[in-house]
Parts: structure tokens; sequence; C-alpha cells
């Protein structure tokens, strides 16, 4: 490969776009913004010093360069040069045409794709014309140029030209004759053996995998080494469409085209390709390997379902599901099967989705399972059902289950399963659902579609709300015998709610049973039955769970802990600033209570103290020096702790007389007492220590 300027190019090649190449279009009005973009691109690099814009395929037939790929950016740089010379006078532009041979029989450059193509272009150089609006009131103009695209292109480029140079001061004949380069590639003269990795400019920009494959694909394809180089073409035009693009950069055509081939490389071989190795794979498949995959890629895009468009836009290398694209794999399978039926193409992407999105797939086995499938006369659900072992190393017996309850029951069972495992809470794996609608080992479909609907009228919340209410969070208290889960979560992750659930498979159905038939108002009133039917004594551990909402409501990821000093203790985030039940009890009561005792306190006021990894209640008057800490403690009977503080405050005789008749304790200035979880005594405590310090 070699570096070539604009000014080589034209003095050492002389280029031909065949019949069998594409239409120019970067001028045409919907690729406009991409010309405007090129060019602000170029005016950018020149700038900076050389631009490199790409790279030029061509072989070589008699005196003449047949080009296979640049035909777009080659064409567009030859009418730039001659709207620059012709705008710079008489002197360049008869320099510059002079160069292109227009009147021998052998041009510079000669645009074959039709006739009237190449004799527009050769009038349009011969012309000086350079205002678009101008271009069809020449002599030489034909009506039938009308309607031709490329002539319709070249007539663009030139308005573009115009809008857009105004704004490029870098971009001036000289430069672009000298400045710009092509990476020239030769198809005939590439050596199998050579190394491809080179950099493109000074910062070193790699030719990308696909780049190094195709023109050693191109020379293995003799004499159809032009249609295929269209057909590449075509192939990176059906990658750039803005439909299935969208706002992705350029680039990631590139990427696609990558993935493509690294695709044909896996099915063909049945080997895993992490990433293409240019030199060995062009050895290993054609490029009639690659067009075959490509025609089956586009066909299944003119399906026009949206499940076939998400994974072909996969290819662009933007998603991180399915980067092994074995979705895509089983879709182009099918179609190269012959598969015109749309339906089963949904078969094929429901049951090879929901496996990856639930389990890490073996490329490997499943290369050597499609190519299997291939060769089989069988249906997708047919096959993977006779095979037995061989379709357990691929799929589990989860998914197994579901095709065969698929297969049995048919498309009103289809309609349903796949609906509900697209649920994110299920995200494939519907296993209690399953499990619920059987009927000593039977499948029902009637009960399936009923538990669903109470499921999800249960669990209609959000997944950051951890998917449901703390109501039905509180009934399943009630409810069921192993719960919360090993004694700390009340459900928030589905990961979470699915080992509650075969925990207890058999109290989970009973629960959702209750709700079968019912709406959300119906729902509302149960779940405070079930609730208000759950006493709270001691004996129903999680009772204050039930009856005291702001248990819940402090836990926003629904757990809680257990330390020895402190009991059970709410928690936010999983286990930051932990909050004793029995003084979020205190804190609850307080709020309830205290206008009762506003005269008893005499300015005191309240916080609640969660730092240090311990929660308590403090007490505190403005300006003075001593502080009152309310503190639950599990080790010391089950009481609350109360404790009076001071750093510079001297108690007196009469306070530590009667602080000791109530109990208090004095150890380094700090006087301890403990009170029952009556909330009646606690508070007539406290009433006594604000009258002795209220003094």
């Amino acid at each position: 490969m070699d570096k070539k300027s604009i000014n080589d190019l034209l003095e050492n090649f002389n280029f031909v776009v065949p019949e069998i190449q594409r239409e120019y279009v970067w001028g045409a009005t919907k690729n406009k913004r991409v010309l405007s973009q090129f060019l602000k691109d170029l005016d950018h690099k020149l700038e900076q010093g050389d631009a490199n814009i790409g790279f030029l395929y061509s072989y070589e037939s008699g005196t003449e360069h047949y080009l296979i790929d640049g035909q777009q950016r080659y064409t567009t740089i030859l009418l730039l040069c001659y709207y620059l010379a012709a705008l710079e006078g008489d002197n360049s532009y008869s320099q510059f045409v002079s160069r292109l041979k227009l009147d021998q029989n052998v041009q510079a450059f000669a645009y074959r794709v039709r006739s009237n193509t190449e004799s527009f272009l050769k009038n349009l150089l011969k012309s000086g014309v350079t205002d678009h609006n101008e271009v069809s009131d020449q002599t030489w103009y034909k009506s039938e140029y009308e309607n031709d695209p490329t002539i319709l292109s070249m007539v663009g480029a030139l308005e573009v030209f115009g809008n857009v140079l105004k704004e490029c001061g870098h971009i001036i004949l000289d430069k672009v004759l000298n400045n710009v380069f092509f990476w020239y590639f030769d198809v005939d003269m590439t050596s199998q053996g050579e190394e491809l990795y080179i950099t493109m400019n000074s910062r070193g920009e790699k030719l990308t995998d696909s780049e190094q494959i195709k023109p050693r694909l191109l020379k293995k394809s003799g004499d159809r080494k032009e249609s295929y180089g269209k057909e590449w073409d075509n192939w990176e035009e059906f990658f750039y469409d803005k439909e299935l693009r969208g706002t992705r950069s350029i680039g990631t055509i590139d990427t696609a085209m990558n993935n493509v081939i690294r695709i044909v490389l896996e099915l063909k071989t049945c080997h895993e390709h992490a990433r293409l190795n240019p030199v060995e794979d062009a050895e290993t498949i054609s490029i009639k390997d690659v067009a075959e995959y490509m025609e089956a890629l586009m066909s299944i895009a003119q399906l026009n379902a949206d499940f076939c468009k998400s994974e072909i836009a996969r290819l662009y290398g933007d998603s991180n599901e399915d980067g092994d694209f074995f979705v895509l794999k089983a879709l182009l399978t099918e179609k190269l099967k012959g598969q015109t039926e749309l339906y089963e193409y949904q078969r094929v992407y429901q049951t090879v989705r929901n496996h990856v999105r639930r389990n890490k797939m073996k490329n490997l086995a499943f290369l050597t399972y499609l190519n299997a499938y291939m060769q089989s006369p069988l249906s997708w659900y047919e096959y993977i059902l006779k095979q037995g072992d061989e379709s357990k190393a691929v799929f589990n017996g989860h998914e197994l289950e579901k095709i065969q309850i698929c297969h049995d029951l048919g498309k009103p069972a289809e309609i349903e399963i796949w609906k509900t495992q697209e649920h994110p809470f299920w995200n494939g794996e519907i296993k209690s659902l399953l499990s619920w609608a059987k009927d000593e080992g039977c499948f029902s479909l009637e009960s399936f579609v009923l538990f669903t609907r109470s499921f999800n009228l249960l669990f209609d919340q959000k997944e950051n709300n951890g998917w449901t209410s703390d109501c039905v969070r509180q009934a399943l208290i009630v409810r069921l015998k192993n719960y919360p889960l090993d004694h700390c979560f009340f459900g928030y992750t589905s990961d979470q709610w699915k080992q509650i659930m075969n925990n207890n498979p058999a109290d989970f159905k009973s629960f959702l049973n209750e709700f079968v038939g019912m709406d959300i108002t119906a729902r509302d009133k149960h779940l405070e039955k079930i609730k208000n039917s759950y006493p709270e004594t001691k004996d129903n551990l999680w009772a204050e769970f039930v009856h005291h909402d702001y248990l819940l409501e402090y836990c926003n990821t629904k757990r809680v802990q257990y330390r020895d000093e402190y009991g059970i203790e709410c928690v936010e985030n999983c286990y930051k600033r932990p909050y004793s039940v029995k003084n979020m009890h205190l804190e609850h009561y307080l709020k309830l209570h205290m206008k009762e005792y506003f005269a008893e306190m005499q300015g005191w006021n309240y916080w609640i103290d969660l730092s240090g990894w311990k929660s308590v209640v403090r007490f505190y008057k403005t300006n003075w020096p001593i502080h009152i800490g309310i503190q639950y403690r599990q080790d010391k009977h089950e009481q609350y702790e109360v404790a009076l503080s001071t750093d510079d405050y001297v108690f007196t005789e009469s306070d530590k007389t009667v602080l000791e008749a109530a109990g208090f304790v004095c150890d380094n200035n700090v006087y301890t007492a403990y009170s029952s979880l009556d909330m009646t005594k606690l508070m007539e405590l406290l009433k006594l220590c604000f009258s002795i310090l209220g003094q």
C-alpha cells in the first residue's frame, strides 16, 4: 500500500468508475450534510498539515485502473479541484483540465456507470461552470440528465461547495493537490504475507480489521471482484442508513462490518473468533461467504420486525448484552434454511434471547448446534425437542420446559409466556410461575394467566422501589413461614424475591391465590385485613413491622440487621445509618405526644443522632451544658438507657440525691439509669430530669 497525493494519482493513474459500480451519492439531497462535514473535516486537517482521507482500491486493466472502493471520496476530491481551479481563473483552470486528458481516448478519470454520466462529467469539466443553478442552462445539458442520480448528485456537490467553502479558509487548490493523500491499494499486487498494520497519519490511526481483510477477499474473487466491490459498498451503505444507525457515529460502520465478518467466520468454521486476524481469516472464508450472510442479514432487516432490527443494531458494538451475537447467529441460520414465516423467526428470537439474558451461553457449543440445525429439515422447536442430550448441552432445563409447553399448546401459550418473561422482574426466569400453574404436575395455561395477573397486581412497583409496596411486605410477614429472607431481607431485588418464593413455594402460591380476580381497591382492602389479623405480641417476632409503617419506610432497600447490643436495627442502603427499632418507636411516640409534655420540658428539644453506628435520641437545651441521651439496649435486659452527660457542669448535691433516688448511677460525671419499654414510665423518668436540670 502506498501513500499517494492527488497530484500523484492524476500524474500516474487513469482511474475508471466501471458500469458495475454504484452511483455517486455524496451530493444527493439526503447526503449533503455528509459532504458538508467531509469538507469541514478536510479544512481542519489541512490547517494542521497533511490530510489523509482514506483508501483507494483498484485493479489494473491495460492502461486503466478500475476503482473498487473509494470512488465517493475520489470523485468528490476531483470535483472539488475542478471547482477551486475554475474560481482561481483561466491559468489554474486550464492547467488542471489539461491534466484530466478529457480529449484523449484514455482519460485521467472516467465515470462509466452510464454513458449519460460519462458525457455529463466530461462536458461539466470542460465548461468551467461553478454555480449549480447555471448547469442546466448550458447548451450541452440534456433533459435526460434530470433522471440520472449521479448527475444530480454532482450538481448537488457544486451547491454544497458554494455554501460551505466560504467557511473553509484552508481548502485551496494547491493544498488539495499536494497535501491531501489517499492510501492506494492495488489488489492484484497484494502479498498475502505483508504486514497491513500501517499508520494513516502521525497520530498512528490504524486500519480496521475489515479494511485489511477486504482487499484480500477481493483478490480471491477472480473476475467477480468488480461486482463484489460494489456489493461491499452496498453493505456499508446498509449500515450507514440512519433508520438503523440512528445517532451512532460513522466510525461504527467499520465496527459493524468487523462483527459481520467475525460472525461469518464463526458460523463457517464452528470456532470462536475473539477478533479478526485478516491475513489468516482471508484464507478461511471467501467474499462469497460474506455476501451470503450479508444478503441474509439484509433480508432479515426487511422482515420489518423490531426484534430483528434491534439484534442487527448490536453489530455497531454499543450493546453490553449478547456480545457474541447468539441471537443474530440463530436468526441468520434460520434465514439460510429458507424460513419465510416471521413467526418462526420470533420463536428463534424468544428462545435464544431469553437464554442469553439469563445465562452465559457457550459459544462453541452453540455454533456446533446451529451448524447441525442448518442441515436438519426439522423446525426450530422440533429440532430442539428431538435432540435430547445435544439440546441440554445448549439450553437449560427451564428453557426446555418452556419450549415443550409452547410446542404443545401453540400460540396462546407462547403469547402469555413471552409477554411474562419479558417483564424486567422475571428477566426471562419464570420458574415460580410455571410451578404455581401446575396441578399434579400438569401445566395449566389458565392457571398460569391467573397467577400472573395476581402477581402483577401485587408487584406493580418499579425496580428502584423494590417491585412492590410495604403493605404487601407486611402481609407476607403474616402469610409466609420463612420470611424475611435470612432474617434480614424483606425483598428488594428480583433475585431476593425469587429466593423468597423458592423458600416458601406453597405459601406464596396460596398468597397469590387470595388475590385472583381482584382489582386495586379490593387488593388494598384485603391486604389491610391480613395485617389486622396479626396481633402485635411477643410471640410474633416481626409483628411490629406489620403495624408500624415507619419501620419499613426507613429501610430504603428493605433490609434490617441484628446486633446483640441494640437488637433489630433498620438500615439505609443495605447497611448505613443503623437505627434501633425500639428507638424508632420512641421517636414516633415523641412526635405524637410532645405537646402533652411541653410544660414540663421547659425549653428542651430532641434530635436523632445516627452517627457512630448507633442511634441515640438526644435531648438538648439552648445554652445548657447538660445533654440527655436515650438508647435502647438489648444487652441491658431489653431496656432504655438514659444518660445525663456534661463536659463542664458540676451537679449539685441536691441534684445527685434526686438522681440517685431515681436509680441513676454516676460514672465519670455521667449519670445513667434504665427504664422499661413502657413509654409512660420512660417519660416520667425524663420529666424528673427536666425538673432537675431546668432549674
